[in-house]
């Protein structure tokens, strides 16, 4: 009996060690900024665990972002800004050969913080405009050992509101909600793995 555990033991234990040497982790620092409806800026430090299988890898991550999302999009006067902080969690996949390698980040933001700014109403409800779905394709480069860069576009779920001047004999504001519009972001991407 003993000598049954003592195997099963030995052979967990060389499992365990076998997958292990095909994680992975990594600290990735992205930096994005918003195209069109897209937010004004967004940085984030995020923690990637990652399981390698031969050229594929599959993993999961979470970081802390602060951004600056659209909150109006004004034809006349311009985009209106929200400052958020939020925790993406997300699911990895990937292919990669040598140098080159590119990923699709799939995930859930959850906003914990936001400052809507000047024109908030005391004791009224804070909606975060960057709370939802995202997915995030990009393209690396292997630059060292244990370093890589990465250009993506980063498709957040958020709420803004449009804001359309008619100026006529009388001036006219159309105002038009989006709620839960995938709004573009080109990010950068700096890893260490260890």
């Amino acid at each position: 009996m003993k000598k049954t555990v003592l195997l099963l033991v030995m052979f967990l234990a060389t499992i365990t060690l076998s997958a292990q040497s095909r994680m992975s982790y990594s600290l990735e620092f992205v930096a994005g900024v918003g195209v069109g409806k897209g937010p004004q800026v967004s940085f984030s430090p995020e923690f990637v665990a990652q399981y390698n299988l031969g050229d594929f890898v599959m993993g999961v991550g979470a970081g802390v972002r602060y951004a600056r999302p659209c909150k109006v999009y004004d034809t006349k006067h311009g985009r209106g800004f929200h400052d958020e902080v939020d925790i993406p969690v997300f699911l990895r996949l990937g292919y990669g050969k040598s140098k080159f390698f590119t990923h699709v980040d799939a995930g859930y933001a959850i906003g914990v913080l936001g400052y809507p700014g000047v024109d908030y109403v005391p004791g009224a409800k804070k909606d975060f405009l960057y709370d939802g779905l995202f997915f995030e394709p990009q393209v690396g480069l292997k630059v060292g050992r244990r370093s890589a860069l990465a250009l993506g576009v980063l498709l957040q779920q958020s709420d803004w509101h449009n804001q359309v001047w008619d100026i006529g004999e009388t001036t006219t504001v159309y105002v038009r909600d989006a709620k839960n519009a995938f709004t573009p972001a080109i990010t950068l991407r700096y890893v260490v793995g260890f």
